[in-house]
């Protein structure tokens, strides 16, 4: 069965997408079956890989309200994975999700489970129930850090809320979930980065990964070429990064 690894962070603009959509793409190199789910009713993982939202239909939103089974809605890309695409009808399952509802998207990908290698997760911002979903749904949590102050307060926050709260309401679907850190934008000829993954590393130890992404412009690029940046620039540093964490997913996730 795939494993389903959700990219979430609570704080927007930490690099989920670029995160989401890069690492699909680096593990599709790899001859791995992946699908990418799009969570988010911005669309941004489904714009990054050229289609455009509002020509989807069905939709994930007709998946959710059990109108549509999610194969019907899945799309293939041009850099060897699927993508479950999200559309702005997706702000309408956000306003009519209630308590308990966390488990749908868990329930949803069940049936695709056998079909893939790896699920992965791009997960909207905020505390909100699409977000739980993603959480719920994974057996990884990828934490998208981008290396500044503000950014490691998002961890905190999504750590001790999962922790806390998360994990004591789905105990037993949950008992084997793991949380790793991935720190993005890093910017390596500063102190300023490495001082906080250094500070980071000293509270959260072996789940920070050893991967730096570094910040650079090709990524807005590659978005807005409709392309991952392992195929507009694939012997660039950040595309070999994403490499990295692929082989570190299929290693060890």
């Amino acid at each position: 069965m795939a494993k389903v690894i959700a990219f979430s962070i609570f704080k927007g603009g930490t690099g989920k997408t670029t995160s989401a959509v890069n690492t699909a793409a680096a593990l599709a190199e790899l001859d791995k079956r992946v699908l990418l789910v799009d969570l988010d009713q911005q669309a941004s993982s489904t714009r990054y890989v050229g289609i455009d939202p509002n020509q989807v239909n069905p939709a994930f939103y007709h998946v959710f309200l059990k109108q549509t089974p999610a194969s019907v809605v899945l799309r293939q890309t041009a850099f060897g994975f699927d993508i479950l695409p999200a559309s702005s009808l997706l702000a309408a399952i956000e306003e009519s999700l209630e308590p308990g509802d966390e488990v749908l998207l868990r329930n949803i990908l069940k049936p695709l489970q056998d079909e893939y290698d790896y699920i992965l997760v791009d997960t909207p911002p905020g505390k909100a129930g699409l977000a739980f979903n993603g959480i719920v749904a994974a057996d990884l949590l990828l934490v998208p850090a981008s290396a500044e102050r503000m950014a490691i307060d998002g961890v905190s926050d999504l750590i001790n809320h999962v922790q806390s709260i998360i994990w004591n309401k789905y105990r037993n679907e949950l008992s084997q979930q793991e949380i790793r850190i991935l720190f993005t934008m890093y910017k390596a000829g500063t102190s300023h980065s490495p001082g906080i993954v250094q500070a980071t590393r000293r509270i959260y130890g072996g789940n920070v990964l050893d991967i730096l992404i570094p910040e650079t412009v090709e990524f807005p690029r590659s978005f807005d070429h409709n392309k991952p940046i392992t195929h507009l620039v694939p012997r660039h540093a950040a595309a070999e990064a994403y490499r990295s964490v692929a082989r570190w997913i299929v290693n060890h996730a």
